[in-house]
């Protein structure tokens, strides 16, 4: 396994672009928070499968992108929750947010190993049959 970092290698692309739409969208879409964790779970493995890197570059990319991505998801809602429900509610989101900014980046890192490996797996399927 190469343990060498190519810090190029983890900006480059429009990886972290999309994933943030995707932390976004799903985010926006579920209102219900039942359903937000076995969705980010689902994004951090696609992050896994189509991110062309070692493994140590995936999880600094996805670390940075779950982080931003997080970080404006939280704005939104803040933003909506504000005007939905006022101002008292909207300081209690803001007091819960460092915990679920961290639990989202956590759960995001988790799948794209788990994306990962699955992607090595498939790998070593192909070869094995060429």
């Amino acid at each position: 396994m190469n343990d060498t970092i190519n810090y190029k290698n983890i900006i480059k692309g429009k990886t972290i672009p999309l994933i943030i739409l995707m932390i976004l969208a799903c985010s926006l879409l579920t209102g219900d928070t039942t359903i937000i964790l076995p969705s980010l779970l689902f994004i951090g493995i696609l992050t896994g499968i189509m991110k062309k890197a070692t493994m140590n570059e995936l999880l600094l990319t996805t670390v940075l992108a779950f982080l931003i991505g997080s970080i404006i998801a939280f704005i939104v809602s803040l933003i909506t929750v504000y005007y939905a429900e006022g101002g008292l509610y909207a300081i209690a989101v803001i007091q819960y947010a460092w915990l679920s900014v961290l639990l989202y980046t956590f759960v995001g890192c988790i799948g794209s190993a788990l994306g990962y490996y699955v992607k090595e797996e498939i790998n070593q399927e192909d070869k094995k049959w060429n």
